[in-house]
């Protein structure tokens, strides 16, 4: 009767158990450098990271708070950059003054260093500083309130397209006597300005608008 090798088997089971466990390991370690991929990577869904939201809100906060206390003999401040609307006749009157002309931000600005935005606005260049030179993105939205359509409207400034973001804004009280510093006129004399009366005419207050500031 022949003999079975059982040291032979055993061998045998022993290899299987350890290529079983060599591979389970090769994917375990390709799982952890996924989820690490996308932790490490803020442009990933959004700024997945929640010490990385809430310090680019930080940042984005203090930028607002900065433009808006801006010196007016130097770059312009939150109200003169909500203000800066060309109502001459050769621009467009829907655009804000000398826009940055592409197919994919048309009557809007970009966030280089090389537009309107960075040579006119504090705001601009902190946040072309700030996020552009990092490789983020961002979007400059203007709301305000619609009185006679009775809700809430907006206006981009800057607009580079959709995303999960960290978001802070800062409020700018427009007054009816304010004028437009992009082209001649007030506020309340433009019919062609994008942000209406929202008070009774009587009111000194134009308009609250709400400068909303995303970046991911």
């Amino acid at each position: 009767m022949p003999r079975v090798d059982s040291t032979n088997d055993s061998d045998r089971g022993q290899a299987y158990t350890l290529e079983g466990f060599i591979s389970a390991m090769i994917v375990l370690m390709a799982i952890l450098l996924a989820l690490q991929s996308v932790v490490i990577t803020p442009t990933t869904g959004g700024l997945a990271d929640r010490t990385a939201q809430s310090q680019v809100q930080q940042e984005t906060q203090d930028a607002l708070v900065v433009a808006a206390a801006a010196d007016h003999d130097e770059k312009k401040n939150l109200s003169e950059m909500v203000r800066y609307w060309n109502d001459s006749d050769s621009a467009d009157p829907s655009e804000f003054h000398n826009p940055s002309e592409s197919d994919s931000v048309t009557g809007y600005y970009n966030a280089s260093n090389q537009t309107e935005l960075y040579d006119e606005f504090v705001l601009g260049e902190i946040l072309s500083d700030r996020f552009t030179e990092r490789g983020m993105s961002y979007n400059v939205e203007l709301v305000y309130w619609n009185k006679s359509e009775d809700e809430y409207e907006s206006e981009y400034l800057v607009y580079q397209g959709e995303s999960e973001a960290v978001t802070a804004s800062y409020m700018v009280t427009l007054f009816q006597d304010d004028e437009l510093t992009g082209g001649p006129g007030t506020v309340d004399e433009n019919d062609d300005y994008p942000i209406p009366r929202a008070t009774d005419d009587d009111s000194k207050v134009y308009n609250v608008v709400e400068v909303r500031v995303a970046v991911w």
